[in-house]
């Protein structure tokens, strides 16, 4: 792991959750308001979008194997799942164990394919 997890992935990491956390509450809180189809696209799109941006531009400038995509994405997908875990009782109101259902793991593949892209598509020798 020595090499993989540095303070630019912790950095990289923040940039990502700090702004798609409470957008991510606002846009399932009006979906659930008002049922709108837009709505739950936005929902679906809008993380996988985000991590892929933030793999491109951490991967631009780190270590940047299939070793260290891996780790980065199976990393990310922990934190977010542990960082959730601890703010979905005082957002939501369900229990924390809500965020490590069957369902709420299966939908995160998109996720971690998303981040794997991003730093696929940043690698130098794609750019030639």
């Amino acid at each position: 792991m020595e090499g993989y997890i540095t303070k630019r992935w912790f950095i990289f990491f923040f940039l990502f959750f700090i702004p798609w956390y409470p957008s991510a509450l606002l846009v399932s809180t009006s979906y659930e308001v008002f049922g709108s189809g837009w709505l739950f696209l936005v929902a679906q799109i809008m993380t996988p979008l985000w991590l892929l941006i933030m793999g491109y531009l951490y991967f631009r400038k780190a270590r940047n194997d299939w070793p260290a995509r891996f780790v980065t994405a199976f990393g990310w997908m922990l934190m977010i799942f542990l960082l959730s875990a601890l703010l979905i009782e005082p957002v939501y109101g369900y229990p924390w164990q809500g965020v490590f259902t069957l369902d709420a793991v299966n939908g995160q593949w998109m996720n971690l394919i998303a981040i794997i892209v991003g730093g696929t598509a940043a690698h130098k020798s794609y750019l030639a």
